[in-house]
């Protein structure tokens, strides 16, 4: 097990890798500290609510977490999607910075991104709850490398019945790092 985890290609701490490409896991299966982190922190901020309000996540906040985070603004409730926020740990894995590009524009810029990633998003507007996921993504449409990847979704919004935002923390972790673990 490693000791030291480097930014852009921590790694989930039992090791484990999915038998399928990605699919959608129970929050309680969450591996990576980092998503844990990140879960706490938007638990802290829902004060008694079903989700927290966009104005409430700060960058303070956010400390040791903000290169992991990815902030989406919901438009016309889900039709598309706006990449506010874009750590550098995404830009890493995915080959480019999504930062000001809808979802929308995105089919020609990551293999298979927009299908997995639509259904996942439309999930936490609709219902307004989180949504963890594991698995593997190309990085980039000039390489056919696999990335592994674990996702925490979390819905934002100023009440309890609409997501506005969706605040996203994830890890990546190249192939040959998963592979060559001691």
């Amino acid at each position: 097990m490693p000791t030291k985890k480097e930014p852009e290609t921590a790694v989930l701490d039992s090791g484990r890798v999915p038998e399928e490409l990605n699919h959608r896991i129970a929050l309680g299966e969450i591996d990576s500290t980092l998503l844990l982190r990140g879960a706490a922190y938007w638990r802290g901020l829902c004060r008694g609510r079903k989700f927290p309000s966009r104005a409430a996540v700060t960058p303070r906040g956010l400390a040791g977490l903000l290169r992991y985070t990815t902030l989406l603004r919901v438009i016309d409730g889900g039709k598309d999607y706006e990449y506010r926020i874009v750590g550098d740990a995404y830009v890493i894995a995915h080959g480019i910075s999504f930062q000001g590009k809808r979802w929308s524009e995105t089919g020609n810029l990551s293999p298979g991104y927009q299908t997995t990633i639509k259904s996942t998003y439309d999930r936490v507007v609709r219902k307004g709850e989180p949504v963890a996921m594991r698995g593997w993504i190309e990085r980039g449409r000039e390489t056919s490398e696999l990335v592994y990847s674990e996702y925490l979704f979390l819905p934002l919004g100023d009440d309890d019945r609409t997501v506005d935002h969706i605040l996203v923390f994830a890890i990546y972790a190249p192939r040959e790092k998963l592979d060559n673990r001691a």
